[in-house]
């Protein structure tokens, strides 16, 4: 059996995410810390099972920190790399916000623009075809009680 060839980029990933929740565990709140790894089992499991990844656990306990640390985990689940960087992405209408980028487009003040200015363009288009959605959805009512 050649060792090269027994390479699994998946245990990879699974080592990589347990040293980073075991650098998690001695600097978060025990509470946030159960939280975080509780939504982190989850979301393994769902992975694993061929599930899309979403929101799991009480969302009402994820704190800020707690949302970070979580991105942060998927990030490395998904890729199998620990070198990118959290950077703060308010919403279009200043709400607190974050994204996952490479290390690279971290320190690229113009490119962390561009994504910015890209996800509030997203995200306004998104609020415009809610809002119409939710204008037909109380017309559709409207006309089903009379």
């Amino acid at each position: 059996m050649n060792d090269a060839n027994d390479f699994d980029p998946g245990h990879c990933r699974i080592d990589s995410v347990s040293l980073y929740m075991e650098t998690l565990k001695a600097r978060m709140a025990p509470e946030q810390y159960d939280v975080l790894a509780q939504a982190v089992h989850e979301t393994a499991h769902l992975i694993a099972e061929g599930h899309q990844a979403g929101p799991v656990g009480d969302l009402s306990a994820f704190t800020p920190e707690v949302q970070r640390e979580y991105a942060t985990v998927l990030a490395i689940l998904l890729t199998g790399r620990m070198d990118h960087r959290l950077v703060e992405m308010p919403g279009p209408d200043g709400s607190p916000g974050f994204a996952i980028v490479e290390a690279s487009t971290a320190d690229a003040p113009v490119r962390l623009q561009e994504i910015r200015e890209h996800h509030h363009h997203w995200a306004t288009e998104r609020q415009a075809v809610d809002n119409e959605l939710d204008g037909i959805a109380r017309a559709s009512g409207l006309s089903n009680d009379g």
